[in-house]
């Protein structure tokens, strides 16, 4: 009986377990190109960065500079970094007109475009002590057996709140216009309770779920996580002035409605294959699916769509030529094609802006 009771449990945890990853099976991800917010910096080409304004100024210059220094295109960097050891404002707001007169000067020594300087308005890190009460049993009747008995504890806590907040300016040398200037704010925070950190997912003996390479890793101490508040922001920073890659999902539709039984069933077999990892494998099938009568059902060319998408990323122009066919072909609104149709319609307008940027570039080879 004990045995059985056991059997259930386990297999429950295994249910509620493998849903998500079931749920999942179906979206692929790919990482697309983006065009930066600010063309007029991206464009520059060569900078000077100047020490950051507050506490944290010059922490934030390094970590500025260095994100800044890593940003590429076509495997170039975007930007010639050009640096000064240090360089001190008086400011503890936006800078004054004599300062952005004397950050000019400073960029025509260094011999770049434009100067980036700004000011570190906060970077402070707070704990709050407080208690939490559990229920612990202290007598039990035997394994898996209601607790006989509990009492309430009181566990000693912290939590811990970081904020970072900064406004960068990017300044012409030539003329003294600011051609950026953004406030930049970063948050986190993280709790402890007798010793543990608190809130990190528990992957019971490393079988269940999947680490996402995109989550920040668990801080557990105040500098760690104003280290990675600082370095958030700075990435931020980044996004806004220079082409930046990002993650982008993308979701299968998983059946092959209106076609034969037999490419119904190699329909079934190539999403397999993407299931499995093999979106070479399943668009192989997909594309010998693509004959007459095929060409007209909309699943077949919204799974093209996918195909083109993600195989070929810088190319967004192949994949919204099935996406648009698959519209043309509805006589419904389809939420999977509609947004497939103007996410990529947005894309070929990135990919056509980062184009012009990369022959504009004075960086260009």
């Amino acid at each position: 009986m004990r045995f059985r009771a056991l059997w259930l449990v386990l297999s429950a945890m295994f249910t509620i377990l493998a849903a998500p990853q079931a749920l999942a099976q179906k979206e692929v991800k790919y990482d697309a190109r983006f065009r930066a917010k600010y063309p007029d910096v991206e464009g520059a080409g060569t900078i000077g960065i100047l020490q950051f304004n507050g506490s944290d100024g010059g922490n934030f210059t390094s970590a500025l500079t260095s994100q800044l220094q890593s940003a590429q295109m076509d495997g170039a960097p975007v930007f010639d970094i050009r640096t000064l050891d240090s360089m001190n404002f008086k400011s503890d707001t936006l800078i004054s007109k004599s300062e952005v007169a004397a950050a000019i000067r400073l960029g025509q020594k260094l011999g770049v475009k434009l100067v980036f300087t700004g000011v570190v308005a906060a970077a402070s890190v707070r704990q709050t002590d407080y208690f939490r009460e559990e229920s612990v049993c202290v007598e039990s009747e035997g394994f898996l057996k209601p607790c006989k008995r509990s009492e309430t504890k009181r566990i000693p806590c912290a939590k811990v709140v970081g904020t970072y907040t900064v406004t960068p300016q990017a300044i012409r040398v030539d003329t003294g216009a600011i051609v950026y200037s953004e406030m930049v704010s970063s948050q986190g925070d993280y709790s402890v309770c007798n010793g543990e950190l608190q809130g990190q997912p528990v992957n019971l003996f490393g079988l269940f779920g999947k680490k996402d390479r995109n989550a920040p890793p668990p801080v557990s101490s105040p500098e760690a996580l104003l280290n990675r508040l600082r370095s958030e922001a700075a990435a931020l920073i980044r996004q806004q002035v220079a082409p930046y890659s990002r993650s982008v999902s993308v979701t299968m539709k998983d059946k092959g409605i209106g076609l034969a039984k037999a490419d119904a069933k190699s329909f079934e077999n190539a999403l397999a294959f993407a299931n499995a990892g093999r979106m070479d494998r399943a668009c192989s099938i997909f594309e010998t699916l693509y004959v007459d009568p095929n060409k007209s059902n909309v699943p077949l060319l919204y799974n093209m769509g996918v195909c083109q998408e993600v195989l070929i990323p810088d190319e967004p122009a192949a994949a919204l030529e099935f996406y648009a066919k698959a519209d043309q072909l509805l006589e419904r609104p389809d939420k999977l094609v509609s947004g497939a149709f103007v996410r990529t319609k947005a894309m070929v307008g990135e990919a056509r802006a980062i184009d012009n940027a990369r022959q504009a570039s004075p960086r260009k080879k």
